[in-house]
């Protein structure tokens, strides 16, 4: 299996669990508020924290692959972005869950930057199309299906069973990318 291609399916397996992660739950709010008598407005902070997390470390993406590493940072926002899920998924108070929603999403927020520059770096230009094809099928397919996999899960088991099952994925994920994608080189000093 050529490297770029082993690099892509890591990016995208981290993009699809920041994209499932985001739309699997809208399924699971009727159980969340009866379980943790969450008010609507608390409800509506449930996303709000991930995309809170996510939007302050994106930022950050660059500067941490320079002076880290791709790699690691990749492994290290898989890590945490797992932590965070099994922590949500433990959660017992909604404001547990709020915060460990805002850690949940400083994990994922470098799954996207960080894998998609070196996807995108790993393509010649003529072969770029392709992988933007495959990235908008995955960006259009797990917004779609999640909802339905998220109710799934709700109805045979249990809110914090989607949290939970997003642990295992990004352990794997994590265990791809330290199989998959090149050492990291020389790192930036300050």
């Amino acid at each position: 299996m050529p490297d770029r291609f082993r690099i892509a399916v890591v990016y995208l397996l981290g993009f699809a669990l920041d994209l499932a992660n985001m739309f699997m739950l809208n399924a699971a709010y009727p159980a969340l508020q009866r379980e943790l008598h969450a008010s609507v407005a608390q409800l509506a902070w449930i996303g709000n924290m991930y995309v809170l997390g996510l939007t302050v470390v994106i930022p950050l993406g660059a500067w941490l692959a320079r002076r880290c590493g791709e790699r690691r940072v990749l492994a290290a926002s898989l890590l945490l972005f797992g932590f965070g899920s099994a922590c949500v998924g433990a959660s017992p108070t909604i404001e547990a869950l709020l915060a460990w929603r805002l850690i949940q999403g400083l994990g994922g927020g470098l799954l996207i930057p960080v894998g998609q520059t070196m996807a995108y770096r790993a393509y010649p230009p003529h072969a770029r199309a392709r992988l933007t094809s495959v990235v908008m099928m995955v960006a259009l397919l797990v917004p779609a299906l999640s909802p339905a996999i998220g109710g799934a899960i709700v109805d045979r088991g249990s809110w914090r069973a989607i949290f939970f099952a997003m642990l295992p994925i990004a352990l794997a994920t994590c265990a791809l990318a330290f199989a998959w994608l090149p050492r990291d080189g020389a790192r930036e000093r300050p």
